[in-house]
């Protein structure tokens, strides 16, 4: 197992655990909202591994719960400011070509072109985000912050498996071993809450875009996937416009 992704798992561990205990120590004195949301990822991939890419729609659901600091910083700012932690399953990826050796001596690249890579992903968002308006109303929000992710699943062409030599029976793997398997990048974005059943409940509704970038390659070559040339893997990143809507329950209200 290479050093990278060593690092990249116990900085992923790292930021849940800060994450929950984040949760733990403001929970008692916080503003705290649930929420659940699903939607769409407009994906793509980008670098120079990638060619001829365009647009892949993909899903995104996920459960959110966010710690408001009035009671920590009294101020207006600390009225209007949260931290917030999402728990989601993303599909992120691409339409692109995808290049292999066609023989055992890599003398002969082929080409799938305009192969529908979809990868499925655990991601983990950290939020900030910043209110303006009556919470009582319709009101509005600024966010921004980090994300982490672990790969779940990878399909291309609807195909979870590949064989460089076309023999079903032999020297089948998954395509997902061309991957490192975790992700990491920033978040920024904006959304609305809109109160629904009279201005003492608890319920809202809520309506989010954000754009998330990917800041590590996600490719790897490893010793089982030699059929693949390196530069197709050396980089890679995700990126996606995400459109979210769902609901909110207000707790302590």
């Amino acid at each position: 197992m290479s050093n990278k992704i060593i690092m990249t798992r116990n900085y992923f561990k790292t930021l849940v655990i800060a994450a929950f205990l984040i949760g733990i120590a403001t929970t008692s004195f916080a503003q705290m909202q649930i929420g659940a949301r699903l939607g769409v990822n407009l994906a793509n991939l980008r670098g120079s591994s990638i060619q001829n890419n365009s647009m892949l729609v993909g899903y995104n659901v996920g459960v959110s719960f966010d710690y408001g600091f009035e009671h920590v910083i009294k101020s207006d700012f600390g009225e209007r400011f949260s931290v917030g932690i999402e728990v989601a399953a993303s599909q992120k990826g691409a339409t692109t070509d995808y290049l292999f050796y066609s023989d055992t001596l890599q003398a002969t690249v082929d080409t799938v072109f305009g192969a529908k890579q979809v990868s499925t992903y655990v991601e983990i968002p950290i939020l900030a985000k910043y209110y303006f308006g009556d919470p009582k109303n319709i009101h509005y929000y600024v966010e921004a912050g980090f994300y982490v992710a672990s790969l779940f699943g990878l399909t291309i062409n609807d195909n979870v498996w590949r064989d460089h030599d076309q023999d079903a029976g032999t020297d089948r793997r998954k395509y997902r071993e061309e991957y490192t398997g975790f992700d990491y990048g920033a978040i920024v974005g904006g959304g609305v809450l809109i109160p629904i059943g009279g201005r003492r409940s608890p319920w809202l509704i809520s309506g989010d875009v954000r754009y998330t970038i990917g800041l590590t390659n996600v490719g790897e070559l490893k010793k089982g996937t030699t059929d693949i040339p390196p530069e197709q893997l050396e980089d890679i990143k995700t990126s996606a416009l995400s459109i979210l809507v769902g609901v909110v329950y207000k707790l302590n209200n």
